[in-house]
C-alpha cells in the first residue's frame, strides 16, 4: 500500500474493502504468511517453517494412528474403561444435521424478522436431532450426534468451508472425516445458500479499513477471525436457576410475559417475537429429551442383559424428567449439567461453554443421595469420569489455519472446585475432592479441572490439586478467586461506575471460563476471546516506520535513528501499539454489530439470569453484563526482553545504533551474530530482574489501559486480556526478528510467560517477576505457564512399598475402585510440598491470578517426539487447555520442549 504521509507521522490511510475476499475472507495457511526471504534465512538456520500441503503425516492426524484402538483403557470402573477406549478408538467427524436444520427454516422464512428466523432454526434443529445411546453410556447426548462428532455451524464457517472440505481428513492439525455425501450435500446444498451470510462475508463487505489489517492474521498484527468464526462460545449458565426450576420456567415466564404486553408500546413488537421465538425453542428442548427418552426406551425393550435393561430404563426416566424439570437426584442433576453445556455446543459455534462451580450446585443432590443411599462415592465418581469423557468426544471444529494455533480439538470446557461459598467461607465439600480425583483415574485432556485458591482453602485440597498435577496431564488449573473477584468487580464497575453486583452474587457464581478469562454465571455474556494484538512486531513497526515486507501497515513513527533516547523509542513503540488496538477495535465494532444484527443466541440468552424477563437477546444486550469483545495481548515476554536489550545495548552501553539493530533484523541476524549475542545477554524479564520487570510493569499498565478505553457497540469497555493458545507458534511463523535476538519464524514469548529459556534463575525468581504485576486491570484474564521437572514430585523408579514418607492426608472420601487400573504414584512429599507452597506463595501472597504447570519430565517429551507409537495418551498442557502430545504439531511440541523446566 503506497502512502504518501511525511515520515514525521499521519494515521494509515483506510484502503478499500476486498469484497472479492469473501470466499476465502483472508484465510490464506499460515506458511504462506512467511516472507520468503524470512523462509530463505529459516532453511540457513534448520528452522522448519510449517508446510500445511506438503508435509508428511503428523499432529491430529499421527495421534488419531496412534491412539485408534491401541491405548489402555483408564478410569475406576470397567464401564468408564469401555467408554474411554471407545473414545480413542473413534475419529472425530462432521456432522450436519445443525446445518439442515439452519438451511431448511432459512428458506423456510425468507422475509420473516432475522430474530425469529434465528430461533426457529434452533428449534428445528433441537426437534429433528437423532438420538444416539452407545453400549455402556448412562448420560445421554452427544453434542453432534454421536461420539467424537462436530457440527459445521455454515453460519459462521461457510465462507471458509468450501475450500478446506476436501482436505478435512488429511491436514496436518486436527483433522476430521467427512463422508462423501455430506461433502456432496454440503457443496451443493448448503455452502452456496451460506457463503456471502456468515459474520466474516458481511463484515469484509462493511469494513471501513482493508479487511487484511484484522483478519486471519494475513499482515501479523491484528486477528479477529477467532472471534467472527466462532460466535457463541465463553459463558457459564445459571446452573442455579436450572437446577431449582428447569426449562419449563423460560417457557412460562415466556408466556406470562407474552400475554402482559402492550403492543401499542413500540417496543412490544421485538419482545412479542423474541417470546413467540423463546417458547418454540423450549418446546423443542423437550421434545429433544422426549426423543431420547424413547430411544433409551426402545433400546431397553431389545436388551437381553437386565442390568443394562435397567440402565437404559433409568435413562428413559430420567430423560423424562430432565432438562424440561428440575433434577430430583445426582443422576438426573449431573445429566442436566452435561445438557445445558452441550446444548450451547450445539447452537453456537464457539469453543467454551463451561460448568462453573460443579461441586457447589451438585453438592446439595450429592449429600441427598448418601444420606438416602441411592448414591455411593464411587457411583459419583464414575458419572464424573463419564461427563469428563463427554467433554472430551466434543471436538471443535476450526478452519485449518485456525487448527495451526488451537490445535488438539479441545473445546474449553471448566469444571471448578473450592472457593468461597457468598458468605466468604470456604466452599470445599466432598465433590472438591472427587473431581480432582476423577481426572486421575479417567485421564482425559477435558474438561478443565479448576481449583479456586483462597487464604482458607484447605492444605488437603490444594495437596489432592497438586497430586493431579503431578500425574503430568496439564490439570489441574489454580486460580486465586480472590483476584477473580477483584476483577469482576473492576469490569462490572467500569461500565455502570460502580459495580451492580453485591460481594455475595460474586462470591457465589464466580469462576474461570474459557482458558482463564473470568465470569460470573449467568450474569454475563461477550465473546472473551476476540482480537489478538501482536506486540513484538510493534517494536518491529518502529524500526520500520509502519511498515513490514515494503508495506506501509500502520501509523508512521517517524526515522528511528532519530530517536535520541530510550524514552522516546518507548513512546513510538506504544503509539504503535496503541493504533494497532484502535485498527483491532474497528473489526470488533462491526462484528459486534452484526452478530447482534443477525446472529441471535436463543439457548444462551435463555440461560442468562432474567434475559427472557427483559425479553432481549443476549446478542443484542440481554445480559446483566454486556462485556467484551475481548483484546488479547500477545508476546509480552519477546517485547518486554527486546526492549531491555535496546535499552541495555543500544542506549546505555552504546554498543550498537538503532540502524544496526535494524539491518539485524532485516537479515533475520545472518552476519549478525555477535550483536545477537549481546541482545541475548541483556537482561530478560522472569528473574525478578527490575530492570526488565520496570519495562513489562510499564507495557501492563499501558496496554490495559488502552484497551479499556475502547468502548464496546454495547455500551461496555473492551476488556484486556493476556493468553495466547498456541498462537505464539502460528503467529511466530509471520513475525519479523525481534531485538531479543529472537530468529524470525520462531515462537514468541506464550502467554504472560517469561520468553522460551530465558527465566533462568528458578520458579521463585520467575513468580517474583510476575508478581509485580497489578492483576485486576486485565479483566479478561491473565494465563500463565510454568514448568516443574515431574522427577522433583514423583519417584518414577520405586515402587509403592518403598515410599518412605505419607503426604499429609487428604481429605476426600473414602473411594474403592476394585475395576480400576489407576496405580497411585510414589510422591515425593518434600517435592509436593515445595509445589503446594509455592502454589500459595504465587496466588495468595502474590496475588498472581492464574498458573499452570507441565511436570512431564523434558526427557520423556523428546523420547515421545522420536517415538510417539509408545505414548498414545501422553497429556500436556499447551496453554489454557491441554492437548494429548500426540495431536500437536512438530513447532508446537518444540515450543513446549523450549520452556524452562524448573526444579526447586
Amino acid at each position: 500500500m503506497k502512502d504518501d504521509t511525511p515520515d514525521g507521522g499521519g494515521q494509515i490511510k483506510a484502503v478499500v474493502p476486498c469484497a472479492e475476499r469473501a470466499a476465502d475472507a483472508g484465510y490464506s495457511l499460515i506458511s504462506q504468511r512467511v516472507s520468503p526471504s524470512y523462509k530463505k534465512q529459516a532453511g540457513k538456520r534448520g528452522i522448519e517453517m510449517s508446510q500445511t500441503v506438503t508435509q508428511k503425516k503428523t499432529g491430529g492426524a499421527l495421534g488419531l494412528d496412534i491412539r485408534s484402538g491401541k491405548v489402555a483403557k483408564t478410569g475406576s470402573t470397567k464401564r468408564i474403561q469401555e467408554l474411554n477406549g471407545l473414545l480413542h478408538a473413534t475419529r472425530p467427524s462432521i456432522d450436519i444435521q445443525r446445518a439442515r436444520a439452519f438451511t431448511k427454516v432459512y428458506r423456510e422464512t425468507e422475509g420473516e424478522p432475522e430474530l425469529l428466523r434465528r430461533y426457529k432454526a434452533s428449534a428445528e434443529m433441537y426437534r429433528s436431532f437423532k438420538p444416539v445411546i452407545y453400549d455402556h453410556e448412562r448420560l445421554a447426548g452427544w453434542a453432534a450426534g454421536k461420539i467424537r462428532g462436530a457440527q459445521i455451524c455454515l453460519d459462521t464457517h461457510a465462507h471458509w468451508i468450501g475450500d478446506d472440505l476436501d482436505a478435512l481428513e488429511t491436514r496436518m492439525y486436527d483433522p476430521f472425516v467427512v463422508p462423501d455425501e455430506y461433502k456432496k450435500e454440503l457443496k451443493e446444498v448448503h455452502i452456496p445458500y451460506w457463503k456471502d451470510k456468515t459474520i466474516t462475508a458481511l463484515l469484509i463487505k462493511q469494513l471501513p479499513i482493508d479487511p487484511d489489517l484484522v483478519i486471519g492474521g494475513v499482515v501479523g498484527e491484528v486477528d479477529i477471525a477467532n472471534y467472527l468464526n466462532n460466535c457463541g462460545s465463553h459463558f457459564i449458565a445459571d446452573f442455579p436457576t436450572l437446577m431449582e426450576k428447569g426449562v419449563r420456567y423460560y417457557y412460562e415466564t415466556a408466556q406470562e410475559q407474552l400475554n402482559k404486553l402492550d403492543l401499542n408500546v413500540p417496543e412490544s413488537l421485538d419482545k412479542r417475537l423474541f417470546y413467540i421465538g423463546i417458547s418454540e425453542v423450549c418446546l423443542a428442548i423437550k421434545q429433544f429429551a422426549e426423543n431420547y427418552a424413547a430411544a433409551a426406551s426402545e433400546k431397553a425393550r431389545r436388551e437381553t442383559d437386565p442390568v443394562r435393561k435397567q440402565e437404559l430404563l433409568d435413562m428413559e426416566k430420567v430423560m423424562r424428567q430432565v432438562p424440561w424439570n428440575p433434577p430430583r437426584s445426582f443422576y438426573e442433576a449431573i445429566e442436566m449439567a452435561w445438557l445445558v453445556v452441550m446444548f450451547q455446543f450445539m447452537e453456537g459455534a464457539g469453543p467454551s461453554a463451561t460448568h462453573g462451580r460443579f461441586d457447589q450446585y451438585m453438592y446439595p443432590f450429592y449429600r441427598q443421595g448418601i444420606a438416602d443411599g441411592t448414591l455411593t462415592p464411587e457411583l459419583a465418581m464414575e458419572f464424573i469420569e463419564e461427563l469428563y469423557i463427554k467433554c472430551t468426544s466434543n471436538p471443535w471444529f476450526v478452519s485449518t489455519p485456525r487448527s495451526h494455533i488451537v490445535g488438539g480439538y479441545y473445546r474449553y470446557a471448566h469444571v471448578d472446585v473450592g472457593g468461597l461459598d457468598k458468605h466468604g467461607h470456604d466452599a470445599t465439600n466432598e465433590l472438591s475432592y472427587l473431581c480432582l480425583r476423577a481426572m486421575r483415574y479417567v485421564k482425559t485432556n477435558a474438561p478443565t479441572v479448576s481449583i479456586l485458591l483462597h487464604q482458607k482453602t484447605p492444605d488437603s485440597l490444594l495437596y489432592e490439586a497438586c497430586a493431579l498435577a503431578a500425574e503430568g496431564m496439564g490439570h489441574p488449573s489454580f486460580f486465586n478467586c480472590e483476584t477473580l473477584y477483584d476483577m469482576l468487580e473492576g469490569r462490572a464497575a467500569g461500565l455502570h461506575g460502580k459495580s451492580p453486583y453485591t460481594r455475595r452474587q460474586i462470591l457465589e457464581y464466580g469462576g474461570p471460563i474459557g482458558c482463564v478469562e473470568v465470569g460470573l454465571a449467568g450474569h454475563q455474556f461477550g465473546h472473551t476471546e476476540a482480537g489478538n494484538v501482536n506486540i513484538p512486531e510493534c517494536c518491529n513497526l518502529v524500526l520500520f516506520n509502519g511498515e513490514k515486507n515494503g508495506r506501509l501497515i500502520s501509523i508512521r513513527t517517524g526515522d528511528p535513528t532519530q530517536l535520541k533516547t530510550f524514552e522516546e523509542f518507548l513512546a513510538a513503540v506504544k503509539a504503535q501499539i496503541a493504533h494497532t488496538i484502535d485498527i483491532c477495535h474497528i473489526g470488533l465494532t462491526v462484528g459486534e454489530k452484526i452478530i447482534a444484527e443477525r446472529f441471535a443466541l436463543p439457548t444462551f440468552t435463555m440461560f442468562c439470569r432474567d434475559a427472557v424477563l427483559r425479553g432481549k437477546d443476549v446478542t443484542q444486550g440481554g445480559a446483566y453484563c454486556n462485556i467484551g469483545p475481548s483484546v488479547q495481548i500477545m508476546g509480552l515476554g519477546t517485547l518486554i526482553d527486546s526492549l531491555a536489550a535496546i535499552k541495555k545495548v543500544v542506549y546505555e552501553d552504546k554498543e550498537a545504533t538503532i540502524a544496526d539493530i535494524r539491518a539485524a533484523i532485516e537479515a533475520d541476524f545472518a552476519g549478525y551474530e555477535e550483536l545477537r549475542a549481546k541482545l541475548r545477554k541483556a537482561p530478560k524479564y522472569g528473574n525478578n530482574d527490575d530492570y526488565a520487570d520496570s519495562i513489562g510493569i510499564d507495557l501492563w499498565e499501558f496496554c490495559a489501559d488502552e484497551v479499556r478505553s475502547h468502548k464496546t457497540y454495547l455500551g461496555h469497555y473492551a476488556d484486556p486480556g493476556i493468553k495466547t493458545v498456541q498462537a505464539n507458534v502460528g503467529y511466530g511463523e509471520s513475525t519479523r526478528a525481534t531485538p531479543d535476538g529472537r530468529l524470525a519464524g520462531s515462537p514468541f514469548s506464550d502467554t504472560m510467560s517469561a520468553s522460551q529459556q530465558a527465566d533462568i534463575h528458578g520458579p521463585v525468581a520467575a513468580a517474583m517477576s510476575y508478581g509485580k504485576f497489578d492483576f485486576s486491570l486485565f479483566t479478561n484474564g491473565t494465563l500463565l505457564n510454568m514448568w516443574v521437572n515431574r522427577g522433583e514430585l514423583i519417584e518414577e523408579d520405586l515402587e509403592r512399598d518403598d515410599r518412605a514418607e505419607s503426604l499429609p492426608p487428604f481429605g476426600m472420601p473414602a473411594v474403592n475402585t476394585p475395576e480400576g487400573t489407576y496405580v497411585e504414584p510414589v510422591y515425593k512429599p518434600a517435592g509436593m510440598r515445595n509445589l503446594a507452597n509455592l502454589v500459595r506463595t504465587m496466588l495468595n501472597d502474590m496475588g498472581i491470578y492464574h498458573v499452570q504447570f507441565n511436570t512431564v519430565n523434558k526427557k520423556t517429551l523428546l523420547e515421545a517426539q522420536k517415538n510417539p507409537e509408545k505414548y498414545p495418551t501422553l497429556i500436556v498442557r499447551v496453554a489454557g487447555y491441554s492437548a494429548y502430545w500426540t495431536d500437536l504439531g512438530v513447532k508446537t511440541q518444540n515450543d513446549i520442549i523450549n520452556r524452562t523446566e524448573h526444579n526447586f
